[in-house]
């Protein structure tokens, strides 16, 4: 997986790579692991720094592909990756987003049991996920934190995370689009929002979008907010609550 990477910043310097024609990494099945690389900064773990733009990165399937390990994913533009698992049992996250430029898009993945969160989005960051599970991580199944940075999360399941299934802090906003979109049995809440942050969730209020998750399904406090989008515009804000439990 390290050597793949390297050989995408060369190809994509050789060839001019744009989002139309990418670089693509293909991964094959059975599990792949990051060797002798470490987060930056205060992040800890096997994080592997993708360092070109216009790259995709794809697997044969999220059942057959695993990445041990996470990626890093630091003022790269047009980043992609499609039908993998990733798994980063060594203190850290799945993927790590961050950095006004950075975008992300991930189709068909499994972020699961990362001892940390499976996606932290943070930074002026932007970053997609369509038909994606983030499970049985140590932290948050997604968490996003800071003005500008953007999450949307289409058909996408949220679930069994050892504390809320999707926390937005601090200005991020965060649209949750999709009939499948699925957030429950999270320890420590479902969706929770402070410090202004916004989830907006572009569904019926009676969508079970959040449930059977301890303590609240859904938690805004400190500013944070909520809220249904209806068909004409209009917002419905379906609990308010005040205290600061995730």
């Amino acid at each position: 997986m390290n050597q793949a990477l390297d050989l995408a910043v060369v190809f994509s310097e050789r060839n001019e790579c744009t989002r139309e024609n990418p670089v693509k990494v293909e991964v094959g099945e059975g599990e792949h692991e990051m060797v002798g690389v470490t987060a930056p900064g205060i992040y800890h773990g096997l994080l592997m720094s993708v360092r070109c733009n216009n790259i995709t990165i794809v697997g044969k399937g999220k059942g057959n592909t695993t990445i041990l390990g996470g990626f890093h994913v630091h003022g790269k533009q047009n980043v992609k990756m499609e039908q993998l698992s990733v798994t980063n049992q060594d203190g850290g996250y799945g993927l790590l987003c961050e950095g006004s430029v950075t975008n992300v898009d991930v189709t068909e993945c499994c972020f699961k049991k990362c001892q940390k969160s499976g996606v932290v989005v943070r930074g002026r960051a932007t970053f997609t996920a369509t038909q994606c599970d983030l499970m049985e991580n140590g932290q948050f199944g997604v968490e996003c934190f800071r003005a500008n940075t953007k999450v949307r999360l289409n058909d996408s399941t949220i679930h069994h995370n050892g504390l809320a299934g999707l926390f937005a802090a601090n200005h991020a906003v965060v649209n949750l689009h999709g009939t499948k979109t699925d957030i429950h049995s999270n320890k420590h809440g479902g969706i929770g929002a402070t410090e202004n942050a916004k989830v907006n969730i572009h569904l019926p209020s009676q969508h079970n979008t959040s449930h059977d998750n301890a303590n609240r399904d859904r938690n805004q406090f400190r500013g944070g907010s909520i809220a249904n989008i209806n068909a004409d515009g209009t917002f419905t804000h379906v609990v308010v609550d005040d205290d600061d439990d995730n």
